[in-house]
């Protein structure tokens, strides 16, 4: 297993420094926070070995995956550890129902449940462990829409199969992003992902601070922005933990 850990790693630290940045505004210099990801996709110790079992998808979203490795674009180095760590990975579904979490069904993550699924390369819940870097794959289900929402850390997606839109900030354009190509997220940047008709696959990465609050952003019938403030409990799942008025300074800086 480590071999694949260290094929997906290699891959992606040699295909981003010359990977497009199409979704990222100019003044964003990506070049330079992409090099922080090459080098610690790099530098991650392959001897520190989790104990984790493969688990399989249910058969709609094993069928997206299928799809999207049969459609897969890029690199050929990038699609075969790609390929491959679609078996070695334990996939597990990003949001729980309602019924498992606490959660209303009127909450936003309700709409993304069975739709968000992740395979850990590298992390706390990795083949590899790392408490510095988070890796692996992220698949998305046609026609899902991830609402604005913000996060401690820095991510990257590097696409692999199918088109997704990606929005930064309150009033971003969406830009596409396809596969071979990149998109850098700085820290607490509010940003959306939007997917089209046909399946996604993307490789991640995150950088910084991996835990902390997530906010999700919700305007209300009269124009007025809030947010919800949601933290995973030591059962890995998702609480909400705070719901406040989007500060006025905090949308001044936007």
């Amino acid at each position: 297993m480590t071999n694949v850990v260290r094929s997906f790693a290699d891959a992606l630290a040699l295909a981003l420094p010359t990977a497009p940045t199409p979704t990222n505004p100019a003044n964003d210099n990506v070049r330079r926070r992409l090099e922080d990801f090459r080098s610690a996709l790099t530098a991650v110790d392959h001897t520190d070995i989790s104990d984790v079992d493969p688990s399989s998808l249910p058969d709609e979203a094993q069928a997206w995956l299928q799809s999207a490795i049969d459609g897969a674009q890029g690199a050929p180095g990038v699609v075969r550890a790609a390929r491959d760590a679609t078996t070695a990975g334990s996939w597990y579904q990003i949001y729980e129902s309602g019924s498992a979490s606490g959660h209303s069904a009127s909450e936003p993550r309700e709409a993304l449940t069975g739709g968000m699924f992740a395979a850990q390369m590298i992390g706390s819940r990795g083949l590899v462990r790392s408490d510095t870097l988070l890796a692996g794959l992220f698949l998305l289900g046609p026609g899902l829409h991830y609402p604005l929402h913000q996060h401690p850390a820095t991510e990257i997606y590097f696409g692999v199969s199918g088109e997704i839109c990606i929005q930064h900030g309150l009033d971003g354009e969406p830009q596409a992003l396809s596969p071979g190509e990149v998109s850098l997220t700085p820290s607490n940047r509010l940003h959306a992902l939007t997917v089209g008709v046909s399946p996604v696959l993307l490789l991640y990465c995150w950088l910084g601070q991996l835990g902390g609050r997530q906010w999700w952003w919700r305007q209300d019938s009269e124009g007025h922005w809030h947010r919800d403030a949601y933290e995973r409990t030591a059962r890995a799942s998702w609480e909400r933990t705070a719901s406040e008025a989007v500060p006025a300074d905090v949308l001044a800086r936007l």
